[in-house]
């Protein structure tokens, strides 16, 4: 099935006033119908948790609805309605400056290399995900194929793979390091995170860790919490170094 970019901006708000709702419906449903491309956040960190987090919504609760009904925007509205915790005016506006906000230069710098933007004073990243869409779209109007993972979606396909691997091994919270300087990727900052919803982190010492080290970088996964089973690491690990090497591939 052919994959749509989802060209909706954080900043377009529906009847409820929320920014970047309508952008989180798009993205899901497009995930559960199995028409977005590779790289975009479909519910777990960046806006689309933040979002859900700040009109106390639980996530699973909300991608479950989203893939069982696969509603429209307003029926997904109606839902939000019911189930939010948090909808008052003054948590709308506050949440709303969501738009204005900047990425850390070591995910902004990526992004400006993929649309072609020569200008390091960039980083807003309502702005930054806008021409990245923009460019996306272009080449799928033009050439009929979408670029491959680049290393801007990096964070995204992380998030979610440690996502499935909190739901796998029980964890409260994950993280994924790389030690890739070329690409701004530090051991000092998580590469990717991710955390069981009002989940607190259980402790300091991680229930269970694997590294890995190749070519030109290591990378490591620990988990906190729940059985740190050792394979399913592994195969966490394993799919991150394949999203990392096919970037890497491509420079």
């Amino acid at each position: 099935m052919e994959k749509i970019v989802p060209v909706i901006s954080t900043t377009t708000v529906g009847p409820l006033g929320v920014a970047h709702l309508p952008r989180l419906w798009l993205k899901v449903l497009l995930h559960y119908t199995g028409r977005l491309p590779e790289g975009y956040r479909h519910g777990t960190g960046g806006s689309d948790e933040r979002t859900l987090d700040d009109l106390g919504i639980d996530r699973d609760t909300f991608l479950a609805f989203m893939e069982a009904e696969l509603p429209s925007y307003l029926e997904c509205e109606a839902w939000v309605r019911k189930h939010a915790t948090k909808l008052d005016p003054e948590t709308i506006a506050e949440h709303n400056e969501i738009s204005k906000r900047d990425k850390p230069e070591h995910f902004a710098a990526p992004q400006r290399a993929y649309v072609g933007l020569d200008d390091p004073t960039v980083r807003n990243a309502t702005l930054l995900n806008d021409l990245d869409d923009w460019a996306t779209l272009h080449a799928l109007v033009t050439k009929g194929t979408i670029p491959r993972l680049a290393a801007s979606s990096l964070n995204a396909v992380f998030c979610e793979r440690l996502k499935a691997l909190i739901d796998e091994t029980g964890a409260t919270h994950a993280t994924l390091h790389v030690d890739l300087p070329a690409f701004g990727l530090s051991p000092s900052q998580p590469a990717g995170a991710a955390s069981r919803d009002g989940a607190a982190l259980d402790g300091k010492t991680p229930s269970g860790k694997v590294e890995a080290r190749t070519g030109p970088y290591s990378a490591w996964i620990s988990v906190y919490g729940g059985n740190g089973e050792k394979a399913a690491l592994e195969r966490a690990l394993a799919d991150a170094r394949s999203a990392l090497d096919t970037v890497l591939g491509e420079t």
